[in-house]
């Protein structure tokens, strides 16, 4: 949890267009639809070829490392374009990470 409070800080850092604060709105509804829907395998799954990942997630440090704290990670099928939930992941993290989120961009402005 500490390392996901430092990936947060490191992308919340980032200022010039506003870009942190659009990132962590991304980040936040990933991991705050998989934590709100933890049945649902729509929410599990992360397509990383979208143009809203390529362009508000991937470009900055710590966002992704923030999804792969949380329990997402590349399918076993080893598909790259995708991150997938794994099956043991803590829904309790991923709520609690959601609040920080949540918190980090009502921080950021």
């Amino acid at each position: 949890a500490a390392k996901i409070d430092e990936y947060i800080s490191k992308v919340a850092g980032y200022r010039a267009g506003g870009d942190g604060g659009k990132c962590l709105k991304v980040l936040t509804l990933l991991v705050g639809n998989a934590a709100d829907n933890p049945s649902e395998e729509k929410f599990k799954q992360i397509n990383t070829e979208t143009k809203t990942y390529k362009n508000k997630v991937k470009p900055f440090l710590g966002a992704k490392n923030i999804l792969m704290a949380v329990g997402f990670g590349i399918p076993e099928n080893g598909d790259k374009s995708h991150l997938a939930l794994k099956e043991d992941a803590d829904i309790e993290l991923l709520k609690s990470t959601k609040a920080k989120l949540e918190k980090a961009m009502a921080k950021y402005g």
